[in-house]
């Protein structure tokens, strides 16, 4: 009925679908994601795939791998990364208007219902999987690549996190996620600096709104953006540019960004430097 409706083909495989396309947008559940991806770029297909694009670190090494030997594009969907607002916050901070980052507090939660996929142990839900990659994206943005270490904490409910604090430390910084499917918190993203912070409130990762602080408040600034929409334009916007310019790295998240955050998340679901909550 969908495609009598819109005039588009339907398929009853994903062998004969890849055949007919140029590139693929896959939002299916998050255990799928790896062998779908394998599978389009052995295709010689472009890529953009929800978050999480896979879930450790060697599975996204090994694709970003086989992305660029074959140049083609592999984009992780982080619609956060490719919005105006936030890469304008990213460029301030960087210019050292707030000084030197060391310490970046971001949470993310949303109460859902136990009979959902989110739920599911067995489609690897939980608080980590389901929220991270954003609050990790920022992080990673932030302070880059080469943290020392990271802790998690969770509380557990029929084998899935509903709630996990993640401490993240660097050399000369820490950072921490806060994340909950059961657990209800202010969804805001905090940058502290030696000179100031920003203050991104929730929903922060629909970022519309940011403010510069200092300890002199005549100093502050407030900074107003237009969030179109719920935010897929963006990162529809970046894939296609990529594609068509046969660019196969972006800026605002690369390969190395993407193995990064998978491999938190990876040694996460590994219960490595994790302790539980009763």
């Amino acid at each position: 009925q969908f495609c009598e409706r819109f005039g588009v083909t339907n398929y009853d495989s994903y062998e004969g679908f890849l055949g007919a396309i140029d590139a693929v947008y896959i939002a299916s559940p998050h255990l799928t994601h790896y062998e779908y991806i394998k599978m389009a770029l052995m295709a010689d297909k472009h890529v953009l795939c929800e978050i999480p694009m896979v879930l450790s670190g060697e599975e996204a090494k090994e694709l970003c791998t086989l992305a660029e030997e074959k140049r083609l594009v592999l984009l992780e969907a982080s619609k956060t990364a490719f919005c105006p607002a936030w890469n304008h916050l990213l460029t301030l901070v960087k210019s050292g208007v707030i000084g030197e980052v060391v310490d970046v507090k971001a949470s993310l939660s949303k109460l859902v219902p136990n009979n959902v996929r989110e739920m599911d142990v067995n489609q690897a839900g939980g608080s980590v999987t389901e929220l991270a990659p954003f609050p990790l994206m920022a992080i990673v943005k932030l302070l880059g690549k080469d943290y020392l270490g990271v802790h998690f904490f969770s509380k557990m409910q029929d084998g899935v996190d509903i709630f996990t604090k993640g401490e993240i430390v660097y050399g000369n910084a820490v950072a921490s996620i806060t994340l909950g499917l059961g657990v209800k918190t202010e969804g805001n993203l905090v940058i502290s600096g030696t000179k100031g912070y920003v203050l991104v409130p929730s929903p922060w990762w629909l970022t519309n709104y940011f403010e510069v602080r200092y300890e002199d408040q005549n100093l502050n600034k407030k900074y107003f953006y237009t969030y179109q929409g719920d935010g897929l334009r963006y990162e529809i916007q970046e894939f296609v540019t990529m594609v068509l310019s046969g660019r196969t790295s972006s800026y605002k998240l690369n390969h190395n960004e993407s193995i990064t955050i998978a491999k938190i998340i990876g040694s996460y679901r590994d219960s490595n430097n994790t302790t539980y909550l009763k």
